[in-house]
């Protein structure tokens, strides 16, 4: 299936802590089926650890262990990692952000270890020397996934990039991603957040305890297949993520959660992925072979209507501009040369509009023209080529038509009961 080995992971979970430290109530039991599904569904071989085999001394022995490139495993065996070899580390239990509510630039995050004393700032284990470990691995794919208060300030302990937006795997992405280097990180909270220990899913009033937090039990499923987001039998890292976040935000928990999803150093054009039982590498599509017309590099040429898949980037800038030609009777784009203005109108407000669930009223598009030396006569070609639409009412005061019409790219566009222009220039 690929050209990496193996399958490790680090499951842990912790739910009764030492030193007055507060209970959770589903902590283990998320580690435990993570653990579960990761052995029987996507063959890992799961290092499980639990309540006091999580001390202190235990997971600083780990990272002993992982520092000299030793897995100790459930069993008792130890692996020595390779470079073909992926490790996926899983963490549930408490966590705390040193500063996060003070504003400062790099707050300090702190997993709490079974046998924490918080009173005394003792057996903390550090989220930087965790990341200092993990990183160091030979192993070329690595993903880690922390459920805690305060998650998001691992982002801090090394780089930081933006993830790929979700899109189909092609075969020659597929052996990439394969190919690369993965250092990768998702979190159930931003660096100031709580996280959710028991799942409320539905109304607010509602006491449905389902046994797991709303990230793992989300995190469950989508390992399950709800994550795969293209249906192509593989779950990507940001696939994932996609699925964690839009649910979280679609059922509300009683506090809010903003998972995160970002890179280590090491990363580059490697992808963490799942295989679910439906993939079949002979079914993934190949790319499409480059010429003229499906170069996605444009050069020096704006991009068309039919270039709209290709134009990324602007979606909040093209629904202001939609709005606005909504509401006024006249509007320009302005820009200077080679700023992007006839690409945001073709590729991005002329799709936009054609798309029902996107307008009150259905648009009538006309082609975009140049001007040129005639004005007038440029748009009267092109109105002659349009039945039903009478000449004159570009010559005289305009009358309301029955329809709204943009005229892209060049100059006149009418809507019901008024009259909008679109000059771009």
């Amino acid at each position: 299936m690929s050209n990496l080995k193996n399958n490790f992971a680090v499951v842990i979970g912790i739910n009764q802590y030492e030193n007055n430290i507060p209970e959770l109530k589903t902590a283990v039991n998320n580690a435990k089926q993570i653990a579960k599904i990761l052995e029987n569904e996507h063959k890992y071989q799961v290092l499980l650890l639990t309540e006091k085999q999580a001390t202190y001394i235990e997971l600083r022995n780990l990272l002993a262990s992982l520092q000299q490139q030793i897995l100790p495993l459930s069993d008792g065996k130890k692996i020595q990692l390779d470079k073909d070899d992926r490790l996926l580390f899983y963490f549930a239990g408490h966590g705390i952000g040193l500063n996060a509510d003070d504003g400062v630039e790099r707050p300090e995050g702190l997993l709490v270890p079974q046998d924490a004393n918080l009173n005394e700032n003792k057996n903390l284990l550090s989220m930087q020397l965790l990341h200092d470990t993990l990183v160091s691995l030979h192993s070329r794919h690595l993903l880690i996934i922390f459920d805690c208060c305060f998650a998001g300030s691992f982002r801090w302990t090394g780089k930081s990039r933006h993830a790929r937006p979700k899109r189909q795997i092609v075969r020659e992405r597929y052996e990439r991603y394969l190919k690369g280097n993965a250092k990768q990180v998702i979190t159930s909270t931003a660096h100031d957040e709580k996280a959710t220990d028991q799942s409320r899913f539905g109304k607010r009033d509602e006491i449905e305890i389902n046994g797991h937090s709303p990230f793992a039990q989300l995190l469950l499923d989508g390992l399950k297949g709800q994550a795969d987001l293209t249906q192509d039998g593989v779950i990507t890292t940001y696939e994932l993520y996609s699925y964690l976040q839009s649910e979280l935000v679609n059922n509300p928990t009683p506090t809010k959660q903003t998972p995160l999803v970002f890179t280590l150093a090491g990363h580059d054009i490697g992808d963490y992925i799942f295989w679910l039982a439906s993939f079949d590498l002979d079914k993934l599509p190949k790319a499409i072979a480059l010429d003229k017309n499906t170069n996605p590099y444009r050069g020096l040429k704006s991009f068309e209507k039919e270039n709209e898949e290709l134009f990324f980037g602007r979606n909040q800038l093209i629904k202001n501009l939609a709005e606005i030609v909504e509401t006024h009777p006249l509007t320009v784009v302005l820009g200077s040369s080679g700023s992007g203005k006839s690409s945001l109108v073709k590729a991005g407000l002329v799709p936009y509009l054609e798309k029902p669930e996107n307008v009150t009223h259905p648009w009538n598009i006309l082609l975009p023209l140049r001007l040129g030396n005639s004005p007038f006569k440029a748009l009267d070609n092109l109105l002659k080529k349009r039945q039903g639409l009478p000449l004159t009412q570009l010559t005289q005061p305009p009358q309301p038509p029955q329809q709204k019409i943009l005229q892209a790219g060049a100059m006149i566009a009418l809507s019901v009961k008024k009259t909008i222009k679109i000059w771009v220039g």
